[in-house]
């Protein structure tokens, strides 16, 4: 089970950062991606929408965010995988990050980095039922149920937190968020109240 769990964090920080592999992926039957193409970055969201714009049919009419950001999260690029995500990425602002002195890149930068992650499957419960077949459990908050599984240092619960993993559904699409812990889970979860962007 932990060699599972791994994987599925592995592959979550591939997806959401897109720098781990160059390749992109499509739906598979358990609702997780299989690489097939690469993925599409775009440093503002003007330009990624400009693009949507030129795909006619094939463009999407919407896409997501993380609500009630503040100055301390500071955008830094949406990335943008054919028919699988899109993802709104997030720096932690000096005045807001901990300490990361004592970790090494990859937990550096996942404690410093605020993801939004909208996955484009047209069910978003068979992706939601991966997420939870692989130890993300339910936990209510302020009436709506998400599913929550917390990252720590080399997956050890006695070590430090490194974000709050949730996974929850939004007009039948699922979402995956990751917390960095810069502060509690429940004052992180606020910007769990997701924005629905219309590319007009």
């Amino acid at each position: 089970m932990k060699r599972i769990i791994a994987f599925i964090l592995t592959l979550t920080l591939v997806l959401a950062l897109g720098s781990c592999n160059s390749a992109a992926v499509t739906s598979n039957t358990t609702g997780l991606p299989t690489i097939q193409q690469a993925p599409e970055e775009y440093t503002s969201f003007e330009a990624f929408e400009a693009h949507e714009k030129s795909l006619g049919e094939k463009a999407l009419s919407y896409y997501y965010i993380p609500g009630n950001l503040t100055e301390d999260y500071e955008f830094s690029k949406i990335i943008k995988r054919d028919g699988v995500y899109v993802t709104a990425i997030y720096n932690v602002s000096e005045s807001k990050a901990v300490s990361t002195e004592n970790l090494d890149g990859y937990y550096a930068e996942r404690l410093g980095t605020l993801i939004c992650q909208y996955y484009l499957f047209d069910d978003g419960n068979v992706t939601l039922q991966s997420f939870i077949e692989n130890g993300y459990e339910a936990a209510e908050y302020e009436g709506k149920v998400y599913y929550r599984r917390d990252e720590h240092v080399d997956g050890n619960s006695d070590k430090q937190t490194i974000g709050y993993e949730i996974a929850f559904i939004e007009e039948g699409k699922m979402i995956y968020m990751h917390l960095p812990a810069v502060d509690t889970f429940e004052n992180m979860m606020k910007f769990a109240d997701v924005v629905k962007v219309n590319i007009d």
